[in-house]
C-alpha cells in the first residue's frame, strides 16, 4: 500500500484574530507509520491511529495527549499547570490512565486502563484530516458523581461510527475525581475545584489545539452528562472559560440540580469526617479555624493514592438524599461569586437539555431504591428537612402531584412508580425544569428532550430486576455513544438503531449548526422552547419521535411553589473572590430580579 501523506499542523494560538489563516496551519507534510497521522500541537507532534467505520470512514484518533502536568508531588492538590513541551513524536495509541476510584462492580471484569494521578489526559477523535474542513467540535466530560468512572467507556470504534462520521470532531477527557479533584478546607487552605479546574484546562488545550486536527476553534460545543453536565453548566459562566465554547449540551443534570454544588461548610464537615475514618487524629483544640484546616489538608496530602478513591454506592447521602458530598464550591476563583449573580452575567449560548423519563429508575434497578414505604417516607422527611416546611404540606403536595394516598400504597407497582417519579424530580427533573425556564426568561435558544425510547438491549440483564422499563439515567449515552453504563451492552436491535442514528443525527446537528434540526433535514422537527409555552413541551425521543407536554408543566409548577427553595444557592459569599472580575448588583427589580452591571 503506497503511504499517505498527513498534515503536521501548527498550532493555534488561542485569539481568534490569529486563527482565520488556515494556510499556517498546512505548511508542512508528513507521512505517520501505517497510515497512522501525525499532527503538530503546541507542546510538540502526536501520532495517532486511523479507524475505519463500516461504512467505510476514516477517522483519525489520538488517545491519551497531556492537556497539563502530572498533578503529582508538590502539584498534588493544585490548579492544573499546562503541559511542557515533548521531543520527538508522542505516540497516542491507547487509553490514557484513569483518575484514581473505586470501580463499579460490573466494570471489574472489564480490561480497563491503569488508574494513576497521573491522569490529565484527553482523547480527540476526527474525520481525515482534510486541508479544506474547518470541523464542528464536541468537547464532553464523563459523569460519575465527582467521584468515579472515566471517559475510557466512550470507545474509539463507536464514536467513529455514530458521531465522528457525521463531521465532527468529539474530545473527551480525564480529571481528578473524588478527593484528589474535590477535597476543599472550605477556605484558602485548600479552596478545592480542583477537578474543575482541570476541565478548563482542557478547554483552554482543545480551543488552542483543536485546528491541528482540521477543528473550527470558534465552533465547540460544551457538553456533559450528569456530574459532567453540570460541571459543563458550571463552567459556561465561569468567566476563565469565556470564549473556549459557544453551545452546550447537558444531559441528566445541569447546575441547577442541587446536587451539583455544596456549600463550604458542608464540604469541609464531610472532608473532616472522612479523615477521622483514614485515621486522621485531630488536636483536642485549635488556635483558629485556619490551623485545624492545616492540619486536614496536611493530612490528606500525606495519604498514599490507595486510600484516595471512590465510589457514589453505598451512600444513603447520595441516592436517598440527592447530595453528592463532593462537589465544586463558589471558591472566588473559578466560580467567582454566587452562581445567582454568575448567570445574570453569563453569555448565553444556544442549548440542548434533558434526560430520561424516569431518571431515578435506574437507581432502583441496581438495587440502592426500591421504593419501599419506609423510603417513601425518608424521601418526604428530607424534603421536608431540607425545605423547612411542615411534613404535613410535603404530604400535601405528594398527594396533589403524585396522587399519593394509602391505596396507592398498597400497590406494590403504583407505589413504585410513585416513588421513582418522586427521586426523578428531586434528582434532575426540576434541575432541568428551572433551567428551561432560565432559558424562557432570557429568551435563550433552548431545546429540551425526554428520553423516552424503551428497550430490553438497552437495560441488559438488569430488566429483569426493574419494576418497569423505560428511559432512565445515562439512557442517552448507550444511544448517542453505543456505551451502557449500568449492565454488559447488548445488541441492539433494528429498532435500537434507528434511535441510536436519529439521536446522533439530532445531536450532531445541534453540535454543527445550533439546532437539532438542521439545514434540509428529513427528521421530525424538535421545537425550541418559545417564551409562551406554558406547559414546556419536550422533544419525545423514541422510534417515532414527536413533542409532547411532560411534568415540566404544572407538576413541576407546584414543586417550585412548595419545596423549591431547597435549590436555592447553597453559597452567597466566595473564598476569596478574584478582584478581576466584578459585577455589581445595581438595584433590584419589582420582580425581585437583579440588575447588574459587569467592570
Amino acid at each position: 500500500m503506497p503511504q499517505l501523506l498527513f498534515p503536521i499542523r501548527k498550532a493555534r494560538v488561542r485569539t481568534s484574530s490569529n486563527q482565520s489563516n488556515m494556510g499556517t496551519c498546512f505548511s508542512n507534510l508528513k507521512s505517520g507509520k501505517d497510515d497512522n497521522s501525525i499532527v503538530r500541537v503546541q507542546q510538540g507532534l502526536l501520532e495517532g491511529f486511523r479507524v475505519k467505520t463500516p461504512k467505510g470512514d476514516l477517522c483519525d484518533v489520538f488517545h491519551g495527549i497531556p492537556y497539563a502536568e502530572p498533578p503529582v508531588g508538590n502539584l498534588r492538590f493544585k490548579k492544573p499547570q499546562p503541559p511542557k513541551p515533548w521531543d520527538g513524536i508522542r505516540k497516542c495509541n491507547k487509553y490514557p490512565n484513569r483518575s484514581i476510584h473505586k470501580e463499579m462492580p460490573w466494570d471489574k471484569a472489564l480490561p480497563r486502563a491503569n488508574q494513576s494521578e497521573d491522569c490529565l489526559y484527553l482523547n480527540v477523535f476526527a474525520p481525515k484530516i482534510r486541508e479544506d474542513k474547518k470541523y464542528p467540535v464536541l468537547f464532553y466530560i464523563h459523569g460519575g458523581g465527582y467521584v468515579m468512572d472515566s471517559a475510557e467507556r466512550y470507545t474509539a470504534k463507536n464514536i467513529c461510527r455514530l458521531l465522528v462520521s457525521r463531521e465532527i470532531i468529539v474530545v473527551t477527557c480525564h480529571y481528578r475525581l473524588g478527593f484528589l479533584g474535590f477535597l476543599s478546607t472550605g477556605d484558602d487552605v485548600c479552596p478545592g475545584n480542583f477537578g474543575l479546574f482541570d476541565m478548563l484546562e482542557a478547554m483552554r488545550w482543545t480551543h488552542a489545539n483543536i485546528a491541528s486536527f482540521g477543528g473550527d476553534p470558534d465552533n465547540i460545543t460544551l457538553s456533559g452528562q450528569s456530574a459532567g453536565a453540570a460541571a459543563a453548566d458550571l463552567l459556561s459562566f465561569s468567566p476563565l472559560a469565556k470564549g473556549l465554547f459557544n453551545k452546550k449540551i447537558v444531559m441528566g443534570g445541569n447546575s441547577y440540580c442541587h446536587w451539583a454544588t455544596t456549600s463550604k461548610a458542608e464540604i469541609r464537615e464531610y472532608c473532616k469526617k472522612w479523615a477521622k475514618r483514614l485515621g486522621w487524629k485531630p488536636k483536642v483544640n485549635y488556635a483558629t479555624k485556619r490551623e485545624e484546616s492545616v492540619d486536614i489538608f496536611n493530612f490528606f496530602n500525606e495519604l498514599p493514592t490507595s486510600k484516595l478513591g471512590m465510589t457514589m454506592f453505598f451512600s444513603n447521602t447520595i441516592f436517598k438524599e440527592c447530595q453528592l458530598p463532593l462537589a465544586p464550591i463558589v471558591d472566588g476563583d473559578i466560580l467567582p461569586y454566587n452562581l445567582k449573580i454568575l448567570r445574570e452575567t453569563q453569555e448565553h449560548v444556544p442549548s440542548l437539555v434533558g434526560g430520561g423519563e424516569y431518571e431515578a429508575l435506574l437507581f432502583c434497578a441496581i438495587g440502592l431504591l426500591r421504593g419501599t414505604e419506609k423510603e417513601i417516607n425518608s424521601a418526604i422527611d428530607v424534603l421536608s428537612k431540607k425545605s423547612g416546611l411542615a411534613r404535613s404540606k410535603i404530604e400535601a403536595m405528594t398527594e396533589k402531584v403524585y396522587g399519593d394516598s394509602p391505596a396507592l400504597r398498597a400497590d406494590p407497582k403504583a407505589r413504585k412508580l410513585f416513588y421513582v417519579n418522586l427521586i426523578s424530580d428531586v434528582f434532575a427533573n426540576y434541575g432541568n425544569y428551572r433551567f428551561m425556564r432560565d432559558c424562557q426568561k432570557r429568551g435563550t435558544e433552548c431545546y429540551g428532550y425526554s428520553f423516552d425510547h424503551q428497550s430490553k438491549q438497552m437495560w441488559g440483564w438488569l430488566q429483569h430486576v426493574v419494576p418497569f422499563t423505560g428511559g432512565t439515567h445515562t439512557s442517552e449515552l448507550s444511544y448517542l455513544f453505543d456505551c451502557n453504563y449500568m449492565s454488559a451492552p447488548l445488541g441492539m436491535n433494528k429498532t435500537d438503531k434507528v434511535v441510536s442514528g436519529m439521536t446522533a443525527d439530532y445531536f450532531t446537528n445541534f453540535v454543527k449548526f445550533g439546532t437539532p434540526n438542521g439545514p434540509n433535514s428529513q427528521l421530525p422537527k424538535w421545537e425550541r422552547i418559545s417564551s409562551d409555552d406554558e406547559h414546556m413541551q419536550l422533544f419525545s425521543i423514541k422510534p417515532e419521535p414527536e413533542m409532547k407536554t411532560t411534568v415540566y408543566g404544572a407538576r413541576m409548577e407546584v414543586y417550585e411553589e412548595h419545596v423549591g427553595i431547597i435549590y436555592e444557592e447553597k453559597a452567597t459569599a466566595p473564598i476569596s473572590p478574584r478582584t478581576d472580575f466584578a459585577p455589581s448588583i445595581v438595584s433590584s427589580g419589582s420582580d425581585n430580579s437583579l440588575h447588574i452591571l459587569v467592570s
